[in-house]
Order: C-alpha cells, then sequence, then structure tokens
C-alpha cells in the first residue's frame, strides 16, 4: 500500500535551537523537506539531524547554516532513515519561519 505523509508547521527562533520539524519517517522511500525564513528583516540558522533507529545517535546531514530574510531552503533524501529532525536557532534576531514536508514510500 502507498503511503503519503506531509505537512506545514511554522514557528519563531528563539536563542537556542528548537526543532522546527520532529518527522518520523521510516516508512517513507522520499522525503522532501522546504524551510522558508518569512521574517521581513531578521536571519536564521539551522541545521538537519538524521536518526537511523528509534533511540539511537544521530548524523548531521546539514551542519549550521544561514538562511536570510524570505529565503528558501530544501533537503531532498531517497535513503531511509527512521527520523529527520530539523532544528532552528535566532540569526540576526528572532524570525518566523514555515516548514513543508512531504514523503512518500510503500
Amino acid at each position: 500500500m502507498w503511503k503519503v505523509d506531509s505537512g506545514s508547521q511554522s514557528g519563531t527562533t528563539t536563542a537556542s535551537y528548537a526543532d522546527a520539524l520532529d518527522w518520523k519517517c521510516s516508512e517513507l522511500s522520499k522525503k522532501t523537506i522546504l524551510l522558508k525564513n518569512t521574517d521581513g528583516s531578521n536571519s536564521l540558522k539551522y541545521k538537519l539531524l538524521g536518526y537511523a533507529k528509534e533511540g539511537g545517535f544521530y548524523k548531521e546531514l546539514v551542519a549550521e547554516t544561514e538562511l536570510l530574510a524570505g529565503e528558501v531552503a530544501q533537503f531532498h533524501y531517497g535513503r531511509q532513515w527512521h527520523q529527520l529532525v530539523l532544528q532552528v536557532v535566532d540569526g540576526s534576531g528572532h524570525a518566523t519561519y514555515q516548514v513543508d514536508y512531504e514523503g512518500q514510500g510503500a
């Protein structure tokens, strides 16, 4: 049976890293994540972590990167991951963001 999991979340960054997306995606073979900095002036920083199994340790898939106001970052994965975690933190100040994601698999 074909499975699709998708959604959208939004929020505001803080001075400490927080999960913008914590996605259990072990049944999905193809995954896309879009992160948009929706703030008018402040930048934000992000990093993406991957877990191979529940309760395991993570691999940093994308090191800390700055996203300027209005910019979009995209991530596409065809590899199997049990869980993907996208974390955000203040860049030049508190910034608003939106995360859209979708995955598909059999």
